[in-house]
């Protein structure tokens, strides 16, 4: 079915086909099902009016006749693709489809207590096995994608690492697109599962890489749940091409003495928006969140935070740094509630943005909600342009104009990068930082 998005009603026949094919026994899957997209229907598609959206474009995602993506298109060479090195555990998802070992994905040797595997064969094999979590409600408000995703996935990830139990090499979880073979626009709608028990620790890698020429737009909901004393190291990479779109919300619930770790980098995509909610449930609980974006052209990348400090003592840190050239567009809102009761939270929200171009465009609001009296909260945004001092600094000492630009963005840039605990990671960003630079793009021209 072609997906023309001129309203929600464009999605039923995909949520009846879904639902035809469900068996019998998923009939507590069909009725989340439901559930999730009467909240869809009942937000609408997003538009320029709608709180939360009023500076993302969302036409460009609803003006496109978007086919569902059924079938990967296999291509191989997903490895030399991917930022993330061999080393690594990795699954790849193709066009929507989980690959089997062989294809990509090497999950060989992993430790007692993890499990890796894709989400419709544990819904094929042992459904009840994830039925208290797709089933567990969530708030959906000002995410109509993330309900869309709920209603509508026909594929996700699930990561589960038992108790006390550590995943001794980084995980990277790999969504590649490419064209399908009659060219045409492509949409696929996942869920990942991150679940992690009391005292596990993980560091995953969830990466994703445009190919092809047709729009390719990827809309996931992931769901990430620490047990006490747990600790989750998330790094997410995005890298779609120049007609790719993606929307993300990401749903992380912390508990007690446990610890959360976001590192987000935006690397291109037409639009890119994520949602990350994560709520500090236990005494204690921390949580860290870092971004880096390089927006040009006519990008958008969109990053919208929620952090609820539900109790006593806990903390965050979170900064977002972009860099905007051409008529790239930088959205940055991030609110952190702190509720009642929450005494001793210690949280700290600040945006930096850099400017290569007077076309460009930031819309950024860093903001607290206090509820409660026992707190130390500070936030900040900065705008700016290249130091005209550096640059005359570094020109003075013989360096050239372009080089003098690109050392001052990869300084600023930098910082983001050196926070990511994986050396092999660490360069790989780096590299893509350099890719990313106007002179860069210029010189590859």
């Amino acid at each position: 079915m072609t997906e023309t998005l001129s309203g929600v009603e464009a999605f039923e026949a995909d949520l009846q086909e879904l639902q035809d094919r469900a068996p019998r026994s998923l009939s507590w899957l069909s009725a989340a099902r439901e559930q999730a997209f009467a909240e869809f229907v009942k937000q609408g598609l997003p538009t320029l009016k709608t709180e939360g959206w009023r500076f993302t474009p969302a036409s460009k995602i609803q003006k496109t006749p978007f086919e569902p993506s059924e079938r990967p298109v296999v291509r191989g060479g997903f490895g030399g693709r991917a930022l993330c090195p061999i080393t690594f555990y990795r699954l790849v998802v193709h066009n929507g489809r989980v690959l089997p070992g062989g294809e990509g994905s090497t999950l060989s040797g992993l430790p007692a207590g993890v499990r890796v595997q894709s989400l419709s064969e544990i819904l094929r094999d042992e459904p009840e096995a994830l039925k208290a979590v797709l089933t567990h409600g969530f708030d959906k408000s000002g995410l109509p994608y993330g309900a869309l995703a709920a209603a509508l996935f026909s594929e996700g990830i699930v990561v589960k690492i038992g108790r006390h139990v550590r995943l001794d090499r980084p995980l990277n979880l790999l969504f590649a697109t490419d064209d399908s073979e009659a060219g045409l626009p492509q949409a696929a709608h996942l869920r990942v599962l991150l679940l992690l028990e009391d005292g596990a620790s993980a560091e995953i890698v969830t990466e994703s890489v445009g190919g092809g020429r047709a729009p390719f737009w990827t809309n996931v909901l992931t769901q990430a749940v620490l047990g006490e004393g747990a600790s989750l190291k998330h790094y997410r990479l995005q890298r779609e091409n120049e007609t790719g779109l993606q929307t993300a919300a990401t749903l992380v619930e912390v508990g007690r003495s446990a610890r959360y770790e976001s590192h987000a980098f935006n690397f291109g995509g037409a639009l890119v928006r994520h949602d990350l909610r994560v709520r500090l449930a236990g005494e204690g609980a921390d949580c860290l969140l870092n971004g880096l974006a390089l927006v040009r052209g006519e990008e958008t990348v969109d990053h919208h935070t929620v952090v609820e400090h539900a109790s006593v003592g806990g903390t965050t840190r979170e900064l977002y740094k972009a860099v905007l050239d051409e008529r790239g567009r930088f959205v940055f809102d991030g609110l952190v509630d702190v509720r009642p009761g929450a005494q001793k939270t210690d949280a700290s929200v600040y945006n930096k943005n850099l400017l290569l171009s007077e076309d460009a465009d930031i819309h950024t609001n860093p903001e607290f909600k206090i509820l409660a009296d026992d707190v130390s909260c500070k936030h900040g945004g900065a705008i700016g342009q290249l130091s005209g001092e550096s640059m005359f600094y570094l020109r003075s000492r013989g360096i050239g104009e372009s080089d003098a630009r690109r050392m001052l963005v990869y300084a600023f840039g930098a910082e983001m990068i050196d926070r990511v605990g994986l050396e092999p990671l660490r360069e790989a960003l780096t590299a893509a930082l350099y890719a990313r630079m106007p002179e860069a793009a210029e010189e590859a021209a």
